[in-house]
């Protein structure tokens, strides 16, 4: 297989994906089901099942989308334009049409729904190919680290510009003016679609000669049941087991923190729309710097390691919320404003973290499948990962519709009561401690690291040039059992994990 070397330009046409993934993400948790609730007069039940709806169906096509990838390069069209790069390149035009719809006032639920779905669909269509790109590139580790890194970077970048867009509108046409919301979201889409074709001139992916496809097609039947197969054999690797768990209640958290923080803002603290935009769009910008240190964390002890320090810096950040709630009354605002920013910035400090260890992690997972099944899957891998964040989303959406309701906000209106106060304390705070908790349970039983991962890829490398089994060192052995779940002799295809028709196993 031909190896190139990634340069600076791939580097840095892979971070551009993160306009879309990173900006569009961001600008639609802060102000997407405000506009919802408080400019379409949408209760707030409702607003949040807009996005649990949409969400859910279109997580469905995740895996789907995985499975269409990573077999696009059979035919003509994927040979010519790339199995991952041809559906970035159609999601510039897509994205410029389906984003803006969603910031359009006046319509009614089931127009949203439908809106968002389709929106959603475009996401999937864009976001589940992008991410195999770095496993497609370089199976060097440092390599690896270095595309999703600038790619987070890009992330931060990219949200802190998309939340600038509404402070920007709000000033010009006025806060109570619905047009600021409809160009806040066509000029994003703008952004992103050039983004997008930046990705698409500047990566690569393997050449259609390196693809090997162990089968044919074959019927609808079997491609359907393959499928089916392929995901459900995904969660029979261990270190993607815990690597979704972790990445569905870190998804869960970090959507339910933006969302909630501009109710937060508005509601609890009684601050302007444009402040809440300046305030997020400025604390996301601080994240640089935190970024680069979850990177080192990350490259040097692993995910979970870094997860505990996000951990204390989220629950220090969110007890500052619940400080800074009760002692604002008789504080001018000037200086509630001074203290949200400087909670919001160690908050976001944590958040840059918690949203890097997954991304970290998942190209990862295509070399530790790969043990097991001897065949490259980055696209299911990434489709299932989309398929868990498609329903981190939805069940956030659902979770603060549901939670603020439960106590008594209402939509449309100014000023809340008490009780719908206490439900978004509640929902900013609490809520998160408790998930932040899960997550690091869960994460303490994942062994990635840089140094086992070595050991498997040296072994997998090691066994395809035609190396005996007998010959492993303990070392690698024990990294190979850590990260995939599998007695060593039961990998390198010696299982019955992956379908074949006709077949029950893949032993070689």
């Amino acid at each position: 297989m031909k190896t190139r070397k990634v340069t600076w330009w791939n580097v840095l046409g892979y971070a551009c994906l993160n306009f879309l993934g990173g900006g569009t993400q961001a600008l639609s948790s802060a102000f997407l089901m405000l506009f919802y609730t408080s400019a379409c007069s949408i209760p707030a039940v409702q607003a949040g099942l807009i996005f649990t709806i949409a969400r859910l169906i279109d997580a469905v096509g995740n895996p789907v989308m995985g499975y269409i990838s990573d077999n696009f390069g059979r035919n003509a069209i994927g040979r010519r334009f790339g199995r991952r790069k041809f559906f970035i390149l159609l999601g510039a035009p897509l994205v410029l049409v389906t984003y803006p719809v969603l910031w359009t006032p006046g319509h009614s639920f089931e127009f949203y729904v439908i809106a968002n779905v389709l929106y959603e669909m475009v996401f999937t269509m864009v976001m589940v190919p992008g991410p195999t790109l770095p496993a497609e590139m370089t199976q060097v580790a440092s390599e690896k680290t270095k595309l999703v890194s600038a790619k987070q970077y890009c992330g931060t970048f990219a949200s802190t510009i998309a939340l600038l867009f509404p402070a920007f509108f709000f000033q010009k046409v006025g806060e109570g003016n619905l047009d600021a919301y409809f160009y806040t979201g066509l000029s994003y889409a703008i952004v992103t679609s050039i983004s997008l074709l930046v990705v698409y001139f500047l990566v690569y992916e393997r050449a259609p000669e390196d693809i090997v496809y162990t089968e044919k097609m074959g019927s609808v039947h079997h491609v359907l049941v393959k499928l089916v197969n392929d995901v459900f054999a995904s969660m029979r690797i261990r270190a993607f087991r815990l690597h979704s768990g972790m990445m569905l209640f870190i998804g869960i958290y970090k959507n339910l923190a933006a969302g909630v923080f501009t109710y937060y803002v508005i509601y609890a603290l009684m601050l302007s729309k444009s402040a809440t935009s300046v305030i997020t769009s400025f604390a996301t910008l601080v994240s640089f710097i935190a970024l680069a240190i979850f990177i080192t964390l990350c490259y040097k002890y692993g995910g979970p390691f870094a997860f505990k320090v996000v951990g204390v810096i989220v629950v220090v950040s969110l007890l500052g919320y619940y400080a800074l709630f009760q002692g604002r009354i008789g504080m001018e605002e000037n200086m509630v404003i001074v203290w949200l920013t400087v909670l919001a910035i160690v908050n976001n400090v944590g958040k840059a973290g918690a949203d890097y260890i997954p991304v970290f992690q998942l190209p990862f997972m295509a070399d530790i499948d790969e043990a097991v099944t001897m065949e490259r899957r980055e696209g299911i891998f990434t489709g299932v990962n989309g398929l868990l964040s498609k329903c981190a989303s939805a069940a956030e959406g659902f979770l603060l519709g549901v939670g603020l309701a439960a106590f008594g906000f209402e939509k449309g209106v100014g000023a809340q009561s008490e009780t719908a106060i206490t439900g978004v304390i509640v929902m900013t705070i609490v809520v998160p401690i408790i998930l932040c908790a899960v997550i690091y349970f869960i994460s303490r039983n994942l062994k990635l690291t840089k140094e086992t991962h070595k050991l498997l890829v040296d072994e997998v490398n090691r066994i395809k040039a035609g190396g005996s089994m007998d010959d492993v060192t303990p070392e690698a052995k024990k990294a190979v059992e850590d990260l995939t779940g599998w007695k060593y002799e039961q990998c390198f295809g010696h299982n019955d994990l992956m379908y074949h028709e006709g077949k029950t196993a893949t032993a070689k």
